[in-house]
């Protein structure tokens, strides 16, 4: 009697472990087809410029290669100009990103000038021996897909001569 209890209790232990191992696997699946996507900034536009705030729009396109779809909930990115860092975004919404397809969605940046003007030197002289403007984006993005939640790095660099083409 006291060996069926102890079966039985190790087929329950080992049915649970089975369990939780393919629910672990699943997460870890769907973790991997949230994440497999790729994003470029489309176009980068001036909105306003006023001596105390430049405000941009930043037009980004999201290629999802999954047919898991996805929505991206906030994303928090640090924009810099020659290694100078300007400003940032905090977007808390909902950005829905289709399953095998495309999204487009916009934000916008605004900073104070006056902040690149105060840096000035470092971007010129940066400026000059690189003969042009280099724009890094960087921050993360967290995503949502049903009950999964992951958070993606996001980076980005350009330089001005590409964005102006």
């Amino acid at each position: 009697m006291k060996d069926i209890k102890r079966l039985r209790a190790l087929l329950v232990a080992s049915g649970l472990g089975l369990i939780g191992y393919a629910l672990y696997r699943y997460y870890k699946k769907q973790v991997e087809f949230i994440q497999n996507y790729q994003y470029k900034v489309t176009a980068l536009r001036i909105v306003s410029l006023k001596p105390d705030n430049l405000v941009l729009d930043i037009d980004t396109k999201i290629i999802n290669d999954s047919n898991v779809e996805a929505t991206i909930k906030e994303m928090y990115l640090d924009l810099y100009v020659n290694k100078v860092k300007v400003g940032n975004v905090n977007e808390v919404k909902d950005i829905l990103v289709r399953p095998n397809g495309t999204s487009k969605f916009s934000f916008r940046l605004s900073f104070n000038p006056k902040i690149v003007l105060g840096n000035l030197i470092n971007i010129v002289t940066l400026t000059v021996g690189a003969k042009d403007l280099i724009f890094d984006i960087e921050g993360y993005v967290k995503i949502e897909s049903g009950f999964i939640k992951t958070t993606v790095p996001f980076t980005y660099t350009n330089n001005l001569k590409s964005l102006i083409k």
